[in-house]
């Protein structure tokens, strides 16, 4: 389980993955997967990288927090190389996701369904302010004007990285999961290796949705 816990800090506080407000949440190690090659969005990529690891980062530690105005996900993976500047068109940042389900559950793997569609928040190392994407369905992926905010930090062969998200948000209810004080959800996580290549669907995921309790 992923709590939420309620601490006294404010926002620009709790954005720095390296403050001292996140030592009281503790934190969560979720197990990821390489996304199965069959899942991947064209025969191209699955003939290419069929032979190729992908996906190999093999747990992301998760805290989270709310100041009773946003939720804050920190998420920490260990990472040989600091991809958030690349040098080329043949390059690719790292990368990092929240995904929820915005209604009931949904498939992980499929990126959602048409009725069952999900929101991810994801952090790219080369851009300051995270995505917000919603999806129903493998390369349904549609990007909103984004209400997340977001702060990374490379040391020692490990990125810390904070994303947050006010809990009221100015978009149509269809692309808002629903969250608050006191309220229990689901969510996921994602990490995409730069130094790999990897990008879309090439990432390693928590395939199990993970209980969220928001503290009241």
């Amino acid at each position: 389980m992923v709590t939420a816990h309620r601490v006294s800090a404010d926002t620009q506080t709790l954005l720095d993955p390296n403050a001292d407000a996140w030592r009281s949440t503790g934190s969560e190690r979720v197990e990821l997967d390489a996304t199965p090659i069959v899942l991947q969005p064209s025969e191209y990529i699955q003939v290419k990288w069929k032979d190729v690891p992908y996906g190999e980062t093999p747990a992301v530690r998760v805290s989270a927090a709310h100041n009773r105005e946003a939720i804050f996900f920190r998420l920490a993976w260990d990472d040989a190389t600091d991809d958030s500047r690349p040098n080329d068109m043949a390059n690719f940042p790292d990368q990092a996701a929240v995904m929820l389900p915005i209604g009931d559950d949904a498939p992980i793997s499929e990126m959602g369904l048409p009725d069952k569609p999900v929101n991810m928040w994801l952090w790219r190392g080369d851009l300051e302010t995270p995505h917000y994407v919603t999806a129903t369905g493998r390369g349904t992926t549609m990007r909103h004007e984004s209400p997340l905010l977001g702060k990374a930090a490379y040391a020692d062969g490990a990125w810390g990285i904070v994303i947050a998200r006010p809990f009221n948000v100015g978009l149509e209810a269809q692309y808002v999961v629903p969250l608050a004080p006191g309220m229990q959800h689901k969510c996921t996580f994602a990490v995409w290796q730069g130094a790999n290549k990897e990008r879309g669907g090439l990432k390693a995921y928590g395939p199990v949705w993970q209980p969220l309790e928001v503290e009241s």
